[in-house]
């Protein structure tokens, strides 16, 4: 075979006649993205992705069709190379109607796969979910009670029924089973790198990061103030709702990763930060966000009123509760610390409890179904009501609450409507106890301590929190990094969650002398990127199918700590996860659009205009055919012809509204179609259950 010199890259390499440029590249090693290419068929140039520009040739060339020439120079990648690809992307990817993820793992601050998990729990896979889970989140358990459960939200489900998939208690379900498991999931671990990290806090943030920190090899120690681990999920959330031995499993989990805890340590106070500059290569504050704040109103210095979260940590720190017998107490805010503090009272032996917000429940932040249980416990609410001035008896206490009436103005900064007081509407509600559960505050009194022994000052925000950079969690000094609510102002679980993790990629990233940079940001198609989905887009398709409720303790038997949720059965679990519509496509993690379309940050909307939504075929045993993925390569209809033999497919219609379909678009079972998948394996946009085509599991 005749061989030929050519200049690729500014390099001389052999090549061989006959070969194409796609060719020549594989075998010296350069990677040159193509969509429309299958080396068992000619070459079709149809994606114009392969582009690459050859001097002397207008234009530029696509790699899999062009042939090598003696002398030529070949350039196959540069700035023009890369916007045209980026540009081809584009245009295929503006008529991909079509999600690579769910809406409930994009909604997910930590990322979840969430319809990954569900079918696993759905195949009794308890070990694997949870290893799935913890490739981004390492307490589930935890979450699976607690968490606010944004993916429920964003859940197509509520399309069809008006109501989400359990995601949350699904969680728990099988982290529960995983917690008891003899062969409980325990991550790999690197080698030792021989770098020290210290974390300030063991609340969800900084457990976080030191799990995997720790996965990366770096011995990781946290310095805790308290005498346990969880921070707020200890300290701020009562044991009716997260049992302090589930804490315990969850924080096992990490320090049995060789993660060591201080107790009772202090930052600023019992421990100095010249310790740790000493002793530790990096360090991650994870503080949380845990002073409490006053009412705000006139003579919020009055006796009997107290923080929220004050009121809840002081009850687990002394392991003694309150004696609220025969007592009044109102509870003014409307986020999930005011639920905590309410069910709380409740449990103290309080004769009444109300819950006093300034909007409608409707706007009220707090979990829904916390708040649906509290009315089921007897806490009355008085919606749109602000207290003005705190009325003191001759002690000193208060004694009751001058309030106004409120209504909804125009939105505010938080999307809700803005509350307005209204004028002349003033009235007066007992209470023998306030509770303020309406903000917190960071603590950074470490700040001198830091700031001189670091040799650098470390910056706080205008809002009090820790100055970190937004993407990388970077401090004002060089290997301090943070996380979490001391960072955001209060937040939520899963939110401190991500942080932790954001944390611990770029404090590893230091530790190896790497430029810091949060993880690359990946191309994912949306239908909702076209159009809002509607309730007809679903309802027609799937079954009705209710909610699984999840068993709880009968009311009356309540009056103590508890747990209240009690856990799904086996069967009731099975039934919901039968509920997910797997909306992301099975095969995010091996389709060729979404790898070149992140590797050149394409967008989707770029193009956006006119689109074409096909209905997805099922009118074949084992073949599923779904055009709105399909980029019209016609590898499939090529295997299938020049391969196969069977000719089973082609393409219907002309330009825009060109498909893919079995011959004369009728049923493909109706065609010569020999269900060998050669047509699956060839589609660069996924096969599998939801891929273009997919082979379908035959039924009974």
């Amino acid at each position: 075979m005749s061989k030929l010199n050519i200049i690729l890259n500014g390099r001389i390499i052999t090549g061989l006649k006959g070969e194409t440029i796609l060719e020549l590249a594989r075998r010296n090693g350069i990677d040159i993205p193509t969509l429309c290419n299958d080396e068992r068929l000619e070459p079709f140039s149809s994606c114009y992705v392969c582009v690459v520009e050859v001097e002397g040739m207008r234009g530029l060339q696509p790699a899999c069709s062009t042939k090598i020439a003696e002398g030529m120079r070949i350039a196959t990648d540069n700035d023009r190379v890369r916007k045209s690809r980026k540009f081809a992307l584009e245009l295929l990817a503006s008529n991909h109607y079509a999600d690579c993820t769910a809406p409930c793992r994009e909604t997910c601050p930590a990322g979840v796969d969430v319809q990954g998990y569900i079918a696993m729990i759905n195949r009794g896979m308890h070990r694997e979910a949870v290893e799935l889970i913890k490739k981004t989140n390492p307490l589930p358990a935890i979450c699976g009670r607690v968490c606010v459960r944004p993916c429920e939200l964003a859940c197509r489900r509520n399309l069809v029924e008006g109501v989400g998939v359990g995601i949350d208690y699904l969680k728990r379900y099988t982290s529960d089973i995983d917690l008891e498991s003899p062969d409980r999931f325990m991550p790999p671990t690197k080698p030792a790198s021989g770098k020290k990290v210290a974390v300030i806090g063991a609340g969800p943030g900084g457990l976080t990061a030191a799990y995997f920190l720790a996965t990366e090899g770096h011995q990781v120690e946290i310095f805790e103030g308290s005498p346990h681990a969880g921070g707020m999920l200890r300290y701020g959330i009562p044991p009716y709702r997260l049992p302090n031995d589930i804490i315990e499993k969850e924080v096992e989990g990490i320090t049995g990763l060789g993660v060591a805890i201080h107790y009772n340590k202090k930052l600023g106070e019992n421990l100095s930060y010249r310790d740790l500059k000493e002793g530790f290569d990096s360090v991650i504050l994870a503080i949380g966000s845990q002073n409490g704040t006053r009412i705000g109103c006139a003579n919020d210095d009055a006796g009997n009123i107290f923080s929220g979260i004050d009121f809840l940590r002081n009850m687990e720190m002394t392991g003694q509760k309150y004696d609220f017998t025969g007592k009044t107490v109102a509870v003014i805010g409307g986020g999930n610390t005011a639920m905590d503090c309410c069910r709380t009272a409740i449990r103290c032996g309080a004769k009444e409890v109300m819950v006093l917000y300034r909007r409608t429940e409707k706007e009220m932040p707090a979990n829904p179904i916390e708040i649906h249980e509290s009315k089921l416990e007897g806490i009355q609410y008085k919606f749109l009501t602000a207290p003005a001035l705190v009325n003191k008896n001759p002690e000193g206490d208060v004694e009751s609450i001058c309030c106004y009436k409120m209504e909804l103005g125009e939105p505010d900064a938080s999307g809700r409507r803005r509350p307005v007081k209204i004028e002349g509407s003033e009235f007066t509600v007992k209470a023998d106890i306030v509770l303020a559960a309406i903000g917190q505050k960071t603590n950074v009194n470490f700040i001198d301590d830091i700031s001189t022994h670091a040799g650098a000052e470390l910056n706080i925000n205008k809002w009090g929190d820790i100055d970190a950079d937004e993407k990388t969690l970077q401090t004002s000094i060089e290997n301090v990094f943070a996380c979490g609510d001391g960072v955001t102002g209060p937040a939520t679980l899963i939110e401190a969650i991500a942080q932790g993790k954001r944390a611990a990629h770029t404090c590893n990233q230091y530790l190896h002398g790497e430029n810091l940079a949060p993880p690359p940001g990946e191309f994912l198609s949306k239908k909702d990127n076209f159009r809002e989905q509607q309730t007809a887009d679903y309802e027609a398709f799937f079954e009705h199918q209710s909610r699984e409720e999840m068993p709880t303790l009968d009311p009356k038997s309540r009056n103590n700590f508890n747990e209240v949720e009690l856990g799904y059965e086996p069967e009731s679990a099975l039934k919901e996860t039968l509920r997910c519509l797997e909306c992301g496509c099975t095969e995010l993690y091996t389709c060729d659009l979404k790898k070149y379309a992140s590797q050149y940050q394409a967008e989707q909307k770029r193009f956006a205009g006119t689109y074409n939504n096909h209905p997805v075929r099922f009118d074949h045993p084992f073949v599923e055919i779904d055009n709105n993925k399909c980029i019209l390569c016609s590898r499939c209809i090529r295997i299938c012809s020049e391969v196969v033999g069977a000719n089973a497919l082609g393409l219907i219609n002309r330009g825009f509204d060109t498909y893919v379909a079995p011959s004369l678009d009728g049923p493909l079972g109706a065609t010569h179609c020999e269900s060998c998948g050669m047509c699956i394996d060839t589609c660069p946009t996924g096969a599998g259950l939801n891929g273009t085509f997919s082979v379908m599991a035959p039924v009974g």
